[in-house]
C-alpha cells in the first residue's frame, strides 16, 4: 500500500456526467470495441465489406436495411412506430424478404440486457456501420423501448410508383428531398440479392448480389451510387434493370429533375446529408419515448469489479478506472499514473491511499468506434469492514511535471455503499441437460447485509432476475423476476449473510443481469450471470 503525499494538487468537476450514469452500459458499448475490457460490438463489421465468409452477406449494408425497414413503418403525425425493433415480428412479409433481418438480431441478441434495447442496439449498429465504412460520425441518442409485437405494413417495395413512395416517406417524416437523398445514402453499399428478388436480377442463385455500385465502392460509404446515377454508367439495378416496373431508384432519383442527385455529387455535401439523415432515421420513435442527449465518450469513468467480504473480516474492493487520452485532452497514456483515495462509511478520510497499475492486456488501452481512445488503471486492495466505505476520488498524475489532478465526480466523490455486498465468489450458476437438447439451470446467489441494517430493512432483500422469455423471435423479452433472499446462520465482521439458493433458470437466461435489491436508494446493479459460469459457490470460511 503506497500512502498519500502532500502536493500541489488540482481539483476537477465533471458537470456534464456523474457516475454511475443511466446509459453507461450503452456508453462502454460504443466506445469500447478494441483493446483492453472491449465488449466487441464491432466483431460483425470487422471490415465494411465484412459477412461472416458467407457468399453475398455484407453486415454493413444489411444492419443498415435492417434499421430503415424497422422505422419505414412509423406514422410520425401519430407518433406510432419508427425504430422499436418490431422488424423482427415482420420477417414473414413480403415487404421484408431474405435473411438480412434475422442475421442482424443474431448478432444484436448477444448484447440484448436489461440496459441495452434492441432498438439502441439496432441505433448502434448504423453508427457503427457509417464509421467503419468511412461514414461522418453520427450520434447516438438511447432510451428508445422494443416493441412486443408487430407493427402495421407499409415499407416501400420497389414495384410501387412515385406518388405511392412519396406518400410513404411523408409518413415516416421525409420531404421529397429527403427521401431522394435517404435512398441515395442507403444504396451506397450493398445491393440486391438474387434469391431475394429474382423479378429485378433475373435469377434466383442464392448468395449471388447485383450491387449499387461498380467495383468495391460497395463497401465504402461514398457517393458512387450518385455519380454514376448521373453519368448513366451504373450497376444499381433498381436503376437500370431490364423490368422498369421495379426501377423504383431511378423515379425517386429523378423526381426533382435530379436537382437534389446533382447537388449530393459534391462528396461533401453526400456525407453531411446522410449524416444527417440516418441520425434522423434511427432517432423516429414512437411518441412514448424519450432519447437521451447524444452519447460523448466519458472522460474519467470508473467501474467496481468487487466489494465483497472475505474470510479474514475486510472488505475485498478491486476495479478499473478509465481514461481519455486523445489529442483535445492534452492527456499522454504513457505519461499518466493514477491512485485513488477514499472516504470510510463515517465520513472520515481514508488512512491510505490505493495505488492503481496498468494492465499489461492490451497494454490496457482500447479504443471506440470513432476513434476515441482510453487508457484503463486497475486497483485491487482490502479495506476493514468496521470501518467500511462511503466514496472514492479518483487521482491523475503526470510523472514528467508531478502534476496530480483530483477528480470528484462534482464534488461529493465517486459514491459507493457498503450496506449490502454482494458476494460473488460465494456464488454460481449451473446448467444442466434437460434431455430434450435444452437446458435447465439454478443460480444461488449471496448476499452480505451491514448487521446495523434494521431486520425490517433486510429481511425485504430480493433478487431482481433479467429472465429471458422466448416470444417467437430472435431476441427474446427480458421480465423481472423477483425472489427474496434468505437469512443464513453465518456472519463476519458485522455483516449477515444471506442467499438465494438454486433458483431455477431456463436455459435461455444462462447470459443475463441481476440486480440484489434493499431498497429504493440500495441496490448492487447490473451484475452479470456469465462472471458466475466458472464458479462453484465456495462458502466464505469463518
Amino acid at each position: 500500500m503506497r500512502y498519500l503525499a502532500l502536493a500541489a494538487l488540482t481539483y476537477m468537476t465533471t458537470a456534464e456526467y456523474v457516475w454511475p450514469g443511466e446509459h453507461d452500459h450503452m456508453e462502454d458499448l460504443l466506445y469500447l470495441q478494441d483493446g483492453f475490457n472491449r465488449f466487441g460490438f464491432i466483431d460483425g463489421i470487422l471490415s465494411c465489406g465484412f459477412g461472416q465468409n458467407e457468399p453475398g452477406r455484407q453486415n454493413s449494408a444489411e444492419w443498415i436495411r435492417t434499421a430503415y425497414h424497422d422505422m419505414a413503418t412509423a406514422d410520425v403525425e401519430a407518433g406510432t412506430g419508427g425504430l422499436d425493433a418490431s422488424i423482427m415480428f415482420e420477417t414473414n412479409r413480403g415487404e421484408n424478404p431474405g435473411s438480412a433481418f434475422n442475421n442482424t438480431f443474431g448478432h444484436l441478441a448477444a448484447f440484448h440486457t436489461i440496459r441495452s434495447s434492441g432498438a439502441d442496439l439496432l441505433a448502434l449498429a448504423v453508427v457503427g456501420s457509417m464509421s467503419v465504412c468511412g461514414g461522418y460520425n453520427v450520434p447516438l441518442r438511447v432510451g428508445r423501448t422494443d416493441a412486443t409485437e408487430a407493427g402495421r405494413s407499409g415499407v416501400p417495395e420497389p414495384q410501387q410508383d412515385l406518388e405511392t413512395h412519396t406518400k410513404m416517406f411523408a409518413k415516416q417524416g421525409f420531404n421529397q428531398t429527403e427521401m431522394i437523398e435517404l435512398v441515395a445514402c442507403g444504396h451506397t453499399l450493398g445491393g440486391v440479392h438474387h434469391e431475394d428478388f429474382p423479378e429485378i436480377t433475373g435469377d434466383d442463385t442464392a448468395g449471388q448480389v447485383t450491387s449499387f455500385e461498380y467495383g468495391d465502392s460497395k463497401s465504402r460509404f461514398d457517393n458512387q451510387v450518385v455519380t454514376e446515377y448521373l453519368n448513366s454508367n451504373t450497376s444499381n439495378p433498381l436503376v437500370a434493370g431490364t423490368n422498369d416496373t421495379f426501377n423504383s431508384d431511378r423515379r425517386i432519383f429523378a423526381a426533382d429533375g435530379n436537382k437534389t442527385m446533382q447537388a449530393l455529387s459534391d462528396s461533401t455535401y453526400f456525407q453531411e446529408r446522410c449524416q444527417s439523415l440516418m441520425a434522423r432515421m434511427i432517432d423516429t420513435v414512437p411518441s412514448t419515448v424519450s432519447l437521451s442527449e447524444p452519447l460523448a465518450p466519458i472522460d474519467i469513468k470508473p467501474y467496481i469489479n468487487t466489494l465483497a467480504l472475505n474470510s479474514k473480516g475486510f472488505l475485498d474492493f478491486s476495479g478499473y478506472i478509465r481514461v481519455r487520452y486523445e489529442a483535445d485532452t492534452g492527456r499522454n497514456a504513457d505519461d499518466l499514473s493514477a491512485h485513488i483515495t477514499y472516504l470510510d462509511r463515517f465520513g472520515n478520510n481514508g488512512t491510505m491511499s490505493i495505488p492503481s497499475a496498468r494492465p499489461m492486456w492490451r497494454d490496457g488501452t482500447a479504443r471506440g468506434f470513432n476513434g476515441d481512445q482510453f487508457v484503463f488503471f486497475e486497483w485491487n486492495t482490502e479495506i476493514p469492514a468496521s470501518k467500511g466505505i462511503s466514496a472514492f476520488n479518483i487521482h491523475l498524475t503526470v510523472p514528467s511535471t508531478n502534476k496530480t489532478t483530483v477528480y470528484q465526480n462534482g464534488g461529493s466523490g465517486f459514491p459507493v455503499q457498503d450496506s449490502v455486498l454482494y458476494q460473488i465468489h460465494q456464488s454460481c450458476q449451473k446448467f444442466v441437460s434437460d434431455g430434450n437438447g435444452g437446458w435447465d439451470g439454478a443460480l444461488t446467489v449471496v448476499a452480505a447485509i451491514r448487521n446495523d441494517v434494521s431486520t425490517s430493512t433486510s429481511s425485504a432483500l430480493a433478487l431482481h432476475f433479467a429472465k429471458h422469455i422466448p416470444q417467437g423471435a430472435v431476441l427474446n423479452r427480458l421480465e423481472m423476476q423477483v425472489e427474496k433472499f434468505v437469512k443464513t446462520d453465518q456472519t463476519l465482521a458485522g455483516y449477515n449473510l444471506f442467499e438465494v439458493k438454486d433458483m431455477a433458470i431456463n436455459g435461455q437466461s444462462d447470459s443475463t443481469s441481476f440486480d440484489i435489491v434493499l431498497d429504493d436508494t440500495t441496490k448492487i446493479a447490473f451484475q452479470r450471470t456469465t462472471a458466475l459460469s466458472e464458479n462453484d459457490c465456495t462458502p466464505l470460511k469463518i
